[in-house]
């Protein structure tokens, strides 16, 4: 599948009143169900396996996880069989876990506490042992074959209006995309990863996923995280509305409406000087709009 996703220029009122040029990498365009980071992410850890081997895909996530959802639909369309270990219960009304029950995935409740230790916990590895050919793909994605598999968008960016950009923005969960974007040798922008999580470690893991590679080239800023992962207010959902409607460019509460807020705020507050062009990467998650809609009718 051809990967280069569209880019778009953006423009509003304040970005004309601050010189700044912006433009959107729309990478949630590039598959409807398999979209944006995900995508780049699970590329090379899935086109490796050859299915006459019959792997079982074996991951974890959260309830509303962007990755399950993902790696559900991706494994259903190469017709291989995966497992989802879920963070807390299961709700079958859910959209996110509906979807994923429906593409084929079996679900396995985890509660927090265990959650927090299933890399290590000898119960977990043991179900894990019990399917045939069993392949673990981390949460979130984020392992080495993804980080080549993000690393390609830099290599996208050549010969387009974005070559020269100065700054690359992006949401930032487990941190593998950010790290991604780390290890291309063409990368000439500086990076600003704008964390969904309260975090005063993310920097580091950020570091020590691409070997500090580009170090001097990553920002994370941890100003608008909004209490957290997966937390929002009003004044976060009128923002994504405001976008919206000025820019036909869908956001979702959880990563890009967070990392766009930050973006704006900094313009408006000078953080960068007349004339700087700017990239944001639209990491996808949009399948979380109908999760968000679902814990407000509730």
């Amino acid at each position: 599948m051809n990967l280069h996703s569209p880019i778009v220029r953006i423009e509003t009122q304040l970005l004309t009143l601050k010189e700044i040029e912006l433009y959107i990498k729309r990478d949630d365009l590039i598959h409807p169900l398999v979209s944006g980071n995900k995508h780049r992410k699970l590329k090379y850890n899935l086109s490796k396996l050859n299915p006459d081997d019959h792997p079982t895909i074996v991951t974890f996530g959260g309830a509303f996880s962007n990755h399950l959802h993902a790696t559900a639909a991706a494994c259903q369309a190469m017709k291989f069989a995966c497992v989802g270990f879920v963070r807390g219960e299961i709700d079958i009304e859910n959209p996110t876990l509906k979807y994923c029950i429906s593409a084929g995935m079996e679900l396995i409740p985890m509660s927090r506490s265990d959650y927090r230790l299933k890399e290590i916990a000898p119960e977990v590895a043991k179900i894990i042992s019990t399917y045939n050919n069993p392949i673990i793909v981390p949460e979130g994605g984020t392992n080495q074959a993804a980080l080549l598999g993000v690393s390609e968008l830099i290599d996208e960016l050549q010969g387009t209006r974005c070559e020269d950009v100065d700054y690359i923005t992006l949401a930032c969960g487990t941190g593998g995309t950010t790290a991604g974007l780390l290890t291309s040798n063409r990368l000439r922008a500086k990076v600003i990863a704008f964390s969904a999580l309260k975090s005063d470690h993310l920097i580091h893991e950020i570091k020590a996923l691409s070997s500090c590679k580009n170090e001097d080239k990553l920002i994370v800023n941890t100003d608008y995280h909004f209490g957290g992962y997966a937390k929002w207010d009003q004044t976060l959902l009128d923002f994504i509305t405001d976008f919206e409607k000025e820019t036909s460019v869908p956001l979702d509460h959880v990563y890009n409406g967070k990392a766009l807020y930050g973006l704006m705020d900094l313009i408006a507050n000078d953080y960068f000087p007349k004339g700087t062009k700017i990239m944001h990467i639209h990491t996808g998650g949009l399948q979380g709009k109908a999760g968000l809609v679902y814990i407000m009718s509730k």
